[in-house]
């Protein structure tokens, strides 16, 4: 049997391919077979090179014609010349007793018989004999079908969901060539499984078009499922929707704040976290005695800092933070604080405190001259008083610096804790205190914070923000679970009716969309579909960066036993569509932008608690290379661009060198599948969604050939212009399908 299916024999031999030389009496590239006639050397096929008990299987990449008088060095002889076929091949994997498994770590020596593939061979390559033994939900295998072999069109190319998503994927292709209908026929593939009862697919859409492969729209406008078993949920930026997207201020950690208003590490950081962590640690708009106490006891270590000087600078520094925190302890905000801070340090009261700087201030004024004149001359701090100021707040800096009878009180929120505060409060008190403090050590925290004040009062006032900091002229409502009710919400998990939200009374339906989600009784979403179409450019990586980490965070603390769930029991995945537009890879003179470094986090780590990342790029040379070297599957489409394909052969193994030469002659719905996921590198024709994302190509011709259909100008500037209610579509408009929304990619 091995003679009816020997193709040739091993010429050359190197760590990744072999060389194979066609037999003389294979006159045409067929070999017929009890099984038929086959193909020989068609790119993409494979070939069987027997080791012993052991099959390597080899994907042929190349098959060219030479002479063979170029291959002698015997230069004696004329002979005339006769050509040698030969075929080059990757060796891919390994078939040992009936099952394939991708790797080698044997090799064929010269002259080892090559043999065409046979049925038996095709369906281990293929996975149908590990069918046979049947799959359970631990181990799955592969076991998603996404298209068919482009080459043996009797066999479906299935992928490990396990593989595919636990361990990261990237989907590349120029635009055009089918990225977007990839996508959704993998999540429409895996719902349709019968098996399946839930999933958690989270999709980043930056261009707007996987609604419509999920959900369809009536003769009156109204969207619905196209399948009873997508469930998906729909959020729209568009602020005239009324499901539109809102994601709370609060919920941003400091970095988030310092990216935002782009605050600079000098002076203007620690200002605003100053303000962050007194803003978070506000009641009811009164400072928390844990942060009064806080203060106290760094000025006193600034005063104790200072007397250590020798120049009159000194003396007149520590006089000026004397009167700076005099005015701080007299605001009438603080008295019910420093009455809080007695009850738990009862040797320390207001008065005590106000004796005891103004008996510093005192000390640091003695021997001034041409006081409260232009030029005031101070003398320096020498030994007498310096002891004097270390004996008068050394007892109030001690007795401060040792935890209360009541420790546990001491859980003061940090400048990343998510909790609610005040943006108008934030804004003109908190951070009004924090340059206040800076300027009393002549630090001139006003100018130099002068910058980051306009961008957050821009911010704040700029309507297009409103999903994030709410309406300009009002605030948002301090609701009950407010960053639990939207973590259900963007990860589809539903209503919880014993959760106990707050009322239309405190927090009216459209101020907070997620909430009314939620509150209304929200059913569980297999798919989370956010429509960032219409998001303003300059906060797209903040946006993205913040919906990212917040998922990772949240899936981080099921470790937790709360939770009642378990660490990696509760998997979601994360689809980054146009990924190139926020996790690019910075030049070396760029600050690394928000978004790059939680989703290199996210790519690092988040295996490890369940969050699976997919990524979507038409450019993968301007993509970070850590999210893309910790992919460890790819489906790649058509790649014509050269600096996209150089770079993306050094990202991936090199044994695929030779496969991705065809890259640029790749026809749409044509990709490479490679890594973990599948069972071989294989050619695939993926399968047509139903329905299709609205990724149609244009066109032109058809729409030039017919009557001319002119769009409402008015009325689409108008609501661009925000000035226009969200009015249903027209029963006349057909709804969107297949047909008319045109197709694939």
């Amino acid at each position: 049997m091995a003679s009816d299916y020997e193709i040739g024999r091993v010429v050359a031999v190197d760590t990744a391919q072999v060389t194979v030389e066609l037999n003389r009496d294979l006159k045409a590239l067929t070999r017929s077979t009890y099984e038929g006639t086959l193909e020989v050397g068609r790119i993409n096929s494979y070939v069987i090179i027997p080791v012993g008990a052991r099959r390597i299987v080899a994907m042929v990449t190349r098959v060219l014609l030479t002479e063979e008088s170029e291959l002698k060095a015997d230069k004696t002889m004329v002979t005339l010349p006769s050509s040698r076929r030969l075929m080059k091949a990757t060796m891919i994997g390994t078939i040992d007793e009936g099952r394939f498994r991708q790797g080698i770590n044997l090799f064929p020596v010269l002259d080892s018989p090559v043999l065409i593939t046979t049925k038996k061979d095709l369906d281990a390559i293929f996975g149908k004999s590990s069918e046979q033994d049947g799959a359970s939900s631990d181990e799955p295998g592969f076991c998603i079908p996404i298209g068919r072999s482009a080459v043996f069109q009797d066999y479906d190319i299935k992928i490990d969901p396990d593989a595919f998503f636990g361990k990261h994927a990237a989907i590349i292709g120029s635009t055009g060539s089918g990225k977007s209908c990839t996508i959704a026929t993998i999540i429409q593939s895996i719902i349709h499984q019968a098996s399946v009862k839930q999933t958690r697919f989270i999709i980043l859409d930056t261009n707007g078009e996987y609604r419509s492969a999920f959900q369809k729209q009536n003769a009156e406008g109204a969207w619905a499922d196209a399948d009873v078993a997508f469930k998906a949920l729909y959020i729209p930026t568009d602020p005239a929707e009324k499901e539109k997207l809102a994601i709370p201020y609060w919920f941003m950690d400091s970095e988030d704040f310092v990216r935002l208003f782009r605050a600079s590490p000098g002076v203007q950081r620690p200002v605003l976290l100053n303000a962050l962590s007194s803003a978070r640690d506000s009641e009811e708009g009164a400072e928390n005695w844990l942060h009064v106490r806080e203060n106290i006891i760094k000025e006193c270590n600034r005063i104790l800092g200072l007397c250590s000087g020798t120049e009159t600078k000194d003396a007149k520094s520590i006089r000026q933070l004397c009167d700076g925190f005099l005015d701080y302890i007299a605001e009438q905000a603080i008295d019910q604080q420093l009455s809080l801070l007695s009850g738990h340090y009862p040797i320390i009261t207001a008065t005590g405190i106000k004796t005891t700087l103004e008996g510093i201030r005192d000390v640091a004024r003695e021997g001034i001259r041409n006081e409260g004149q232009q030029y005031e001359a101070y003398t320096a701090i020498d030994v007498n008083k310096r002891r004097r100021i270390e004996e008068s707040i050394k007892p109030l800096l001690g007795a401060l610096s040792r935890l209360p009878e009541n420790s546990t009180a001491l859980s003061t929120a940090s400048a990343d804790c998510p909790r609610f505060f005040s943006k108008s409060e934030f804004r003109y008190r908190y951070l009004e205190h924090a340059m206040t403090r800076d300027e009393a050590s002549s630090s001139r925290a006003r100018d130099n914070c002068s910058t980051m004040l306009m961008r957050i009062y821009r911010l704040l006032e700029d309507s297009r923000f409103e999903f994030m900091f709410g309406p300009t002229c009002s605030e948002w409502p301090s609701v009950t679970h407010s960053l639990a009710t939207f973590m259900r919400d963007i990860l589809g998990a539903g209503y919880l009716s014993e959760a106990g939200l707050t009322g239309t009374d405190a927090c009216s339906e459209g101020q907070l969309p997620f909430y009314d989600r939620q509150r209304g009784g929200s059913t569980r979403s297999n798919v989370v579909i956010i429509d960032l179409s219409l998001l303003a450019s300059e906060v797209l990586e903040n946006v993205t960066a913040l919906i990212g980490r917040l998922i990772h965070e949240f899936l981080q603390r099921l470790s937790d036993p709360v939770s009642g769930v378990g660490r990696g029991e509760y998997p979601v995945v994360l689809i980054l569509e146009e990924a190139q537009n926020y996790i690019r890879e910075g030049r070396r003179t760029e600050e690394d932008s928000i978004s790059k470094l939680v989703f290199e986090r996210i790519a690092r780590e988040g295996r490890k608690y369940g969050l699976g990342l997919v990524v979507a790029s038409q450019r993968p040379s301007e993509l970070s290379k850590t999210v893309l070297s910790q992919c460890n599957s790819f489906i790649v489409h058509r790649l014509q661009n050269p600096e996209d394909l150089r770079y993306f052969r050094e990202i991936v193994p090199g044994i695929y060198g030779q496969l991705l030469d065809q890259l640029p002659a790749l026809a749409p719905r044509s990709a490479l599948v490679l890594g973990e996921c599948v069972q071989a590198p294989a050619l695939v024709d993926i399968r047509e969604a139903s329905p299709v994302p609205k990724s149609k190509n244009p066109k032109f011709y058809r729409s030039w050939t017919q009557e001319e259909k002119q769009p409402d100008f008015e009325a689409v500037c108008e609501r661009w212009e925000g000035r226009q209610p969200v009015c249903p579509v027209p029963a006349s408009q057909p709804p969107i399908t297949p047909e008319n929304d045109g197709g694939a990619e």
